[in-house]
């Protein structure tokens, strides 16, 4: 595998590293109540990316997480964001991963169903437009560890 040539390790997030970053707009930078949740990724020693979770509104759910991330465009595509999202998942022991992608995004769309992500049923994601949780432009996918 790829992602096996590159040692990839989670370290204490830096906001600049993140503000410096190409598309982070598309993240929902983490908040003085959630930066625990958020760490730079290294590769091979250097800054790489940024990842991190918003923990789900409903408490019952402690397990759960929607992730994100991105990566400098040096370091997409060569098979990192399973490798991150297992060290996240691990860190901060989550066994569901959800994650909500804009639906021109096919790359991120693609990459994220290469690692096993399942899209939603339409009628789930009709149902989450509804009440207000998904935007119309965007999508939501699943991982189960």
């Amino acid at each position: 595998m790829l992602s096996d040539r590159y040692e990839v390790s989670l370290r204490e997030f830096n906001q600049e590293f993140f503000e410096a970053l190409e598309d982070n707009q598309y993240i929902k930078g983490p908040t003085i109540e959630n930066i625990s949740n958020y760490h730079t990724v290294y590769v091979d020693g250097e800054p790489a990316g940024v990842v991190g979770y918003l923990p789900p509104k409903i408490k019952a759910v402690a397990d759960a997480g929607f992730v994100q991330i991105i990566l400098a465009s040096a370091y997409r595509g060569k098979g990192l964001i399973g490798k991150v999202y297992d060290l996240l998942a691990e860190k901060h022991s989550l066994k569901t991963l959800y994650a909500t992608i804009y639906e021109k995004n096919t790359t991120s769309i693609q990459a994220h169903e290469k690692i096993g992500f399942k899209m939603l049923s339409p009628e789930k994601m009709a149902d989450l437009r509804h009440r207000g949780l998904l935007d119309d432009d965007d999508i939501r996918l699943v991982k189960y560890l």
